[in-house]
C-alpha cells in the first residue's frame, strides 16, 4: 500500500508519499480502508520531534473509512462497515494510508449522516471534548463557564457540548477578530462574553471574568490552550471551581498550584483536572479500552440525534505531499478554525 512516510524529524518537507507494509489482520483487530483523515496538533508536534516516536512512521490519529476484514473474535464489525477510528493504541501505521489495522475497541459505525471527511473528525478531538467536558468537567445544568483556546478542533467540539449541558453561560478568549467571527457565527458565543487576550494582561483578563460573573469567578475553566491562558483559567475559578486542561507545560513553566499560601486551587478550594486521552491505550491493556468505544458511541449518538454540531470542517483535498505539507503549515501556524480533513485515494 501506499503511505506517508516520516523518515527524519523536522518540517512539513519530510513527508514522503510511498510504499508501506501493507497490514495483516490479527485476532480481535479490524483492517479499515482509510477514505477521509482529519489532523491534530500532536501531528506536527510528532513530525518536529517535540514528542519521542521511532523513525520511520505514519502519522495521523483520526480516519475513517470501510472495514475491509475483521480478525478471529470480531464480532462487532463485518467486512464494508462503514466506521471511524481513532489511532493512539495498538495499530499498524496511522492514518496518513490507505490502511490500517486496529483493535476492535478503537473502532465505531459511522453515523449514516455523516461523510467519511466529517466521521474522520469525531474521534480525537470529539473524544478530548467530551472526556474534558462530561467526565472532568462534570458540568452541571445553570454554570457559568470559561473556554480558552474555544476557536480549535477541541474547542469547536467542547462549546455544543457545554450547551447541551445546560451551561448558563459561556465566556471565552479569542486572539483576534478571524476566532472572534468563529466563535459568535458557528458558535453561538455573546460578543459580549469575549476576551480579547492580545489586548489585555493577565490581570486585565481576570478582571474582566469577575465583571462578567458578578465577582463569582467560574465554575468550571477549559483550558485548550496553555502557557497563560491555563494560569488565567486558575486564577478566574470561583470557589470550589474546576479546572480542566488538555495541555502539558514545559519544565520552565512558572506557576505553583501546590504550595498553599500562592496557589489558586488552595485558596478557592478547587480542582485540576488534566485529560491524557491516550494514556489507557498506551499504559492499558484491552480491559482498559472499553472507556474509549463507549465515548466513540456517546458521541455518535448526540450527533444522529441532533444535539451535537460538528466543527467547522475545512477539505484540503486528497493527501498527496503537497497538501499535507500545507495542512502541517496551517496546523502548526495556529491559524485553524475547527478541522482540517484529507481525503484518501
Amino acid at each position: 500500500m501506499k503511505a506517508m512516510v516520516l523518515e527524519e524529524f523536522g518540517g512539513p518537507e519530510n513527508f514522503q508519499w510511498k510504499d508501506w507494509p501493507t497490514p495483516e489482520i490479527k485476532p480481535g483487530e479490524v483492517l479499515i480502508r482509510i477514505h477521509a483523515v482529519s489532523l491534530n496538533p500532536v501531528d506536527y508536534k510528532m513530525r518536529a520531534g517535540h514528542l519521542p516516536i521511532p523513525l520511520p512512521d505514519v502519522l495521523g490519529r483520526d480516519a475513517a473509512g470501510t472495514v475491509e476484514a475483521v480478525g478471529e473474535g470480531v464480532t462487532a464489525f463485518r467486512d464494508g462497515d462503514n466506521v471511524f477510528a481513532v489511532l493512539f493504541g495498538p495499530r499498524s501505521n496511522g492514518a496518513y494510508a490507505q490502511y490500517v489495522r486496529v483493535p476492535a475497541a478503537f473502532v465505531c459505525p459511522k453515523p449514516d449522516s455523516l461523510s467519511f471527511q466529517q466521521a474522520a473528525c469525531l474521534g480525537v478531538a470529539g473524544m478530548t471534548a467530551y472526556d474534558a467536558v462530561v467526565n472532568k468537567g462534570r458540568i452541571q445544568r445553570g454554570e457559568t463557564v470559561l473556554v480558552a483556546g474555544g476557536a480549535g478542533g477541541v474547542g469547536s467540539f467542547a462549546i455544543p457540548l457545554m450547551r447541551y449541558c445546560g451551561v448558563t453561560s459561556i465566556i471565552a478568549t479569542t486572539g483576534g477578530d478571524e476566532s472572534a467571527n468563529h466563535l459568535i457565527n458557528s458558535l453561538g458565543i455573546d460578543s459580549k462574553n469575549l476576551i480579547y487576550y492580545q489586548k489585555l494582561s493577565l490581570k486585565e483578563m481576570d478582571a474582566r471574568v469577575r465583571e462578567l460573573t458578578d465577582g463569582k469567578g467560574i465554575a468550571v475553566a477549559f483550558d485548550f490552550v496553555g502557557g497563560d491562558m491555563k494560569k488565567l483559567c486558575f486564577n478566574a475559578a470561583g470557589f470550589d471551581g474546576r479546572v480542566v486542561s488538555t495541555v502539558e507545560e514545559p519544565p520552565e513553566f512558572d506557576f505553583n498550584i501546590w504550595r498553599a499560601d500562592i496557589s489558586p486551587l488552595f485558596a478557592k478550594a478547587g480542582t485540576y483536572h488534566f485529560v491524557a486521552l491516550s494514556a489507557r491505550a498506551r499504559n492499558g491493556g484491552p480491559d482498559d479500552w472499553g472507556v474509549y468505544r463507549d465515548m466513540m458511541a456517546g458521541l455518535a449518538r448526540l450527533v444522529e440525534a441532533g444535539h451535537l454540531t460538528l466543527p467547522k470542517a475545512t477539505d484540503l483535498g486528497e493527501l498527496t505531499e503537497e497538501n499535507i505539507r500545507k495542512a502541517h503549515t496551517l496546523l502548526e501556524a495556529g491559524h485553524v478554525k475547527g478541522k482540517l480533513v484529507l481525503s484518501v485515494g
